[in-house]
């Protein structure tokens, strides 16, 4: 397992072959996956929004708690493929994106 601890005022980074970035109030889902794996693929931002719907994104952070409430105190992870890279959006806020084959063959999506 590798350790994924960073300092908290890092908002988004290249983290072990991982690109790590928030996703709540200020970034939505929607923006946050699509910025995000635009810059692990390097292709156009408007590329990877034709691919990747936003009622997906919707519906995902309505899963985790509306922007507007308080957290949800559930913790978890859902890790779907966009652009043929790995997402795993999490609950606590955390958006990490890697290139699938790197993500490895261990990786449940």
């Amino acid at each position: 397992m590798t350790d994924e601890s960073r300092p908290t005022d890092e908002l988004t980074a290249s983290w072990h072959g991982r690109y790590l970035a928030r996703w709540g109030n200020e970034t939505p889902l929607y923006e946050a996956v699509t910025d995000a794996v635009s810059t692990v693929t390097g292709d156009a931002h408007s590329a990877v929004a034709s691919r990747y719907d936003r009622a997906h994104a919707f519906a995902l952070s309505q899963l985790f708690g509306r922007p507007d409430e308080a957290s949800t105190p559930s913790t978890g992870v859902v890790k779907f493929v966009v652009s043929e890279c790995v997402v795993s959006v999490h609950s606590d806020g955390q958006l990490s994106v890697s290139l699938a084959d790197e993500a490895g063959s261990n990786t449940t999506v």
